[in-house]
């Protein structure tokens, strides 16, 4: 009986273990530790002058490592973010926006924080205090919350509360710099929830407008200018292409929960860009929101991050010709820091390893599974 008993602790426990394995395994988020993270948790822009490290790339991995059920990376990842970037307290400084070796040391480049890094790891690190049960996370992610409130928002006359991409640099002469990209709806949903007394819901209704107030041909800008005499508009330092940023818009867009608000305004907004990838099977590197033309060939990181978008469309035969289209040439995985992001984003929405509610939570396929 004894040993009857002792073979069947070692099945459940070897099941229980086979389990856990099965739920959090995630090839590509290994790859991408692999190449870009280095073992004390800094993410690298392979190629980059100075090897540059960003707080965009220390936030996306803060949230890939919460998706694979990676908390020891995930806690030497905000570490890092830490000590480098916000100068050994994420709690009294915004992370600096970029760190890189110069003359052989490692300093920061640039000080300014960027918003939407910072949105992020705030975001992440309220779903890992849930997820993990961490409270630490749930302070951390609060004060956060609060200091992009008070150091990285304006109110601009008729737009009302608007998010900047940073504390400095974006207003000159009654004029607002604006990123589109930088405006993740569901995060603003979340933190209205878990912060009812705050005016995230003022901003996340503002910053929905603003979507698609400067997408009027159904394409957004990587950058827009805001004045109360112009409108929104164009120039030389905010040309209308939409390139390496606003991909994330659509993306971002494509995360939200079907019954979220502004969702469908979202998809019916973009529509145009959808059906111009249906129609020519391509995947553009440019586009003109004042025109809505496109141009070029887009990066696989590009296509990657459209596919959910079409895949809610329902265009399945679009989706897999794409799919293979990226197929045939996996290398940049291993060596193009920003299109494997957007590769991680695409491959883990397409596949449902998450989804988000209308109230900005967080769901993993292993705390689904896994518990």
């Amino acid at each position: 009986m004894k040993t009857i008993a002792s073979l069947l602790f070692v099945f459940v426990f070897s099941s229980n273990a086979l389990a856990q394995l099965s739920c959090s395994a995630w090839p590509q988020w290994n790859n991408f530790k692999t190449h870009f993270i280095t073992p004390e948790g800094r993410v690298i822009d392979l190629g980059s002058d100075y090897s540059i490290t960003t707080s965009e790339g220390q936030s996306y991995a803060l949230f890939f490592a919460l998706l694979a059920n990676d908390k020891a990376s995930f806690d030497k990842l905000l570490e890092w973010t830490e000590v480098h970037l916000s100068e050994g307290d994420l709690s009294t400084r915004l992370p600096a926006w970029q760190w890189g070796i110069k003359q052989n040391q490692g300093q920061i480049l640039d000080s300014n924080p960027a918003s939407d890094s910072d949105l992020w790891i705030a975001y992440t690190l309220s779903q890992a205090a849930i997820l993990w049960n961490e409270r630490r996370y749930a302070v951390l992610s609060s004060v956060l919350a609060e200091r992009i409130i008070r150091e990285e928002t304006a109110q601009i006359p008729n737009l009302g509360l608007t998010l900047l991409p940073g504390p400095t640099g974006f207003e000159k002469d009654s004029s607002w710099k604006l990123n589109p990209s930088y405006a993740p709806l569901f995060i603003f949903a979340q933190f209205a929830h878990l912060y009812p007394h705050s005016p995230w819901q003022t901003l996340h209704d503002n910053s929905a407008q603003l979507l698609i107030d400067t997408a009027p041909k159904g394409v957004s800008p990587d950058w827009v200018n805001y004045s109360v005499e112009k409108g929104f508009y164009h120039d030389k330092s905010a040309p209308a292409t939409g390139s390496y940023n606003a991909i994330r818009v659509y993306l971002w867009a494509s995360m939200m929960a079907e019954d979220a608000p502004y969702k469908n305004a979202l998809t019916q907004q973009f529509k145009p860009f959808v059906d111009s990838i249906v129609s020519s099977g391509k995947v553009p590197l440019e586009t003109n929101a004042v025109s809505g033309k496109t141009a070029g060939n887009a990066p696989s990181g590009f296509v990657a991050a459209l596919l959910p978008l079409l895949a809610e469309d329902n265009a399945s035969q679009t989706v897999t010709a794409l799919q293979q289209q990226i197929m045939m040439d996996t290398r940049f995985t291993t060596s193009r820091y920003y299109d494997s992001v957007l590769y991680l984003f695409g491959n883990s929405a397409l596949n449902k390893r998450f989804s988000i509610d209308k109230n900005g939570a967080l769901t993993t396929n292993w705390s689904n599974e896994c518990r």
